[in-house]
């Protein structure tokens, strides 16, 4: 596979059954699990993750496929795009802040690495007909995460507001 030239940002999303259902808790250890049963594509490093990279509720980032091995997350991409999913519905919920730091320095880590312009970090949903990372988040939310400038910008006041509510309810404050 040729050097990756674009960064995709998935999120778990919901099931086929209940599209709004809350996957925060959803781990790479599931992951791998469901997309063995699912894909039953294997990596180099073991996993059958189709992203590269999976990153936690707790901001945990596990690698699942090299950079530069193709992967099963975006048809038509996946042997030209690094694939990396936080786990959460953000059509629901917003990222945890553990998760929106580990992203932003994979980013650009990623960036720096393999000399991909911030305009080819992309929500799933450019290439996809679906929702993912979610309607909560705006198309240029995670390339703006590379602007620290924005970092507490990527959101809007009634978003914090919807989210921090949401946290108090769920005790995750």
């Amino acid at each position: 596979m040729a050097a990756p030239q674009f960064l995709i940002v998935h999120h778990s999303g919901g099931t086929d059954k209940n599209p709004l259902q809350d996957s925060s808790n959803y781990t790479a250890e599931m992951c791998n699990r469901d997309h063995k049963a699912r894909f039953n594509f294997i990596s180099s490093l073991g996993s059958y993750v189709g992203y590269q990279y999976v990153i936690e509720k707790d901001g945990k980032v596990t690698q699942c496929r090299k950079d530069d091995e193709e992967g099963a997350h975006t048809i038509g991409k996946n042997k030209n795009s690094i694939g990396i999913m936080l786990s959460g519905n953000f059509d629901v919920t917003l990222p945890t802040d553990a998760q929106t730091e580990s992203l932003r320095k994979l980013l650009k880590e990623k960036v720096k690495q393999w000399n991909i312009s911030s305009n080819f970090i992309v929500p799933h949903r450019q290439f996809s007909q679906k929702t993912c990372y979610g309607n909560k988040l705006s198309d240029d939310w995670a390339r703006n995460l590379l602007n620290e400038s924005n970092l507490l910008k990527p959101f809007s006041t009634k978003e914090l507001i919807d989210e921090l509510q949401r946290r108090i309810r769920d005790n995750e404050l």
